[in-house]
């Protein structure tokens, strides 16, 4: 089960979560209308800015052996690894208005995203939080935000997302990787800091 368990963890890490947002939330009936093109562009620019991007110096920093894994599991070193990646995820937000010309409660979803790792990365100096229950409850509260925006209902999707949270969960539990505290702290953080900016902008 173990390795069951590092498979999940590697497949719904962080930096692809906003990847399977971008792809779920477009290849909604509702997107038909926008040419294939379009929907490629949008997947492939957030795993650029989101996923390729923060991951090099994360590499960067295993190679010369300042993280010790790639999940950096010691809480002291991810600071400078999350700063990374806040930065990127604000150029996905500025990719998403200025060249995608996403509706502002689209854009929210990235600018929520972006608030919850700068949250993480100061309560990371004190407490471990899980930063891969915060990425996949920022999907869960960005799909459920833009759904309800747009007057959706896929439930479907509604399932298949909270299945994955709950298996992402028990996998970083069962993994000694983060203690249920822990877990439940970065869903609700990921959750509330994307969702709320996807309702109200």
């Amino acid at each position: 089960m173990k390795k069951f368990y590092n498979i999940i963890s590697f497949v719904f890490q962080p930096l692809l979560m906003p990847t399977y947002g971008i792809a779920m939330l477009i290849n909604l009936d509702v997107f038909d209308v926008l040419p294939f093109i379009w929907r490629m562009i949008a997947i492939i620019g957030t795993l650029l800015f989101t996923g390729i991007l923060p991951a090099v110096p994360i590499l960067m920093m295993l190679r010369r052996g300042e993280v010790n894994d790639l999940f950096i599991s010691k809480r002291e070193e991810r600071t400078m690894p999350y700063l990374f990646t806040f930065l990127a995820y604000i150029f996905w937000t500025l990719f998403m208005w200025r060249v995608l010309n996403f509706p502002v409660f689209m854009v929210a979803a990235g600018i929520g995203t972006a608030i919850s790792i700068l949250l993480i990365t100061f309560i990371n100096l004190k407490w471990k939080i899980s930063a891969h229950l915060s990425g996949i409850g920022g999907l869960v509260g960005g799909i459920f935000g833009i759904c309800y925006r747009m007057a959706y209902n896929p439930i479907w999707l509604f399932v298949l997302i909270l299945f994955i949270s709950a298996l992402v969960a028990i996998s970083r539990i069962a993994l000694k990787a983060h203690t249920p505290g822990q877990t439940l702290a970065g869903f609700s953080l990921g959750f509330i800091s994307v969702f709320l900016p996807c309702f109200f902008l």
